[in-house]
């Protein structure tokens, strides 16, 4: 599988980890980065992400309204959200803006690879 995944995640040490973790899971991956949701949108602009894992809470622009707004440019884009935050409004604000999956960064571990694996078979289609 030869997609991109783009990574917006403000806290480098995450941003990092979660790198180095999918570049070792997803080795044919191309993975970029962005700490910003605005980062992200100028992103666009250059790439053409199959997939994007998203935090919440960003510095400015949040990851839901980036969500929207790259929903907007790429629509074939996947967005999974990755937070700390697991409540159910939260959720719902996530899917209204148009993820495709939401993990809880409490059990990345275990929910985290099967969503992308799914999302990205569906690009590879």
């Amino acid at each position: 599988m030869s997609a991109t995944v783009l990574i917006v995640e403000d806290h480098d040490a995450v941003r990092t980890a979660l790198r180095d973790w999918l570049t070792v899971q997803y080795p044919r991956c191309r993975i970029i980065q962005a700490a910003s949701g605005e980062e992200a949108l100028a992103l666009l602009q250059v790439e053409s992400p199959h997939l994007v894992v998203m935090d919440i809470r960003l510095p400015g622009m949040t990851g839901i309204e980036a969500t929207r707004r790259i929903k907007a440019a790429r629509p074939s884009a996947q967005v999974v959200m990755l937070t700390v935050h697991d409540g159910n409004a939260y959720r719902a604000h996530a899917a209204a803006a148009g993820a495709s999956a939401y993990v809880p960064k409490g059990a990345m571990q275990t929910e985290l690879l099967p969503a992308l694996a799914a999302l990205l078979a569906d690009a590879q289609d």
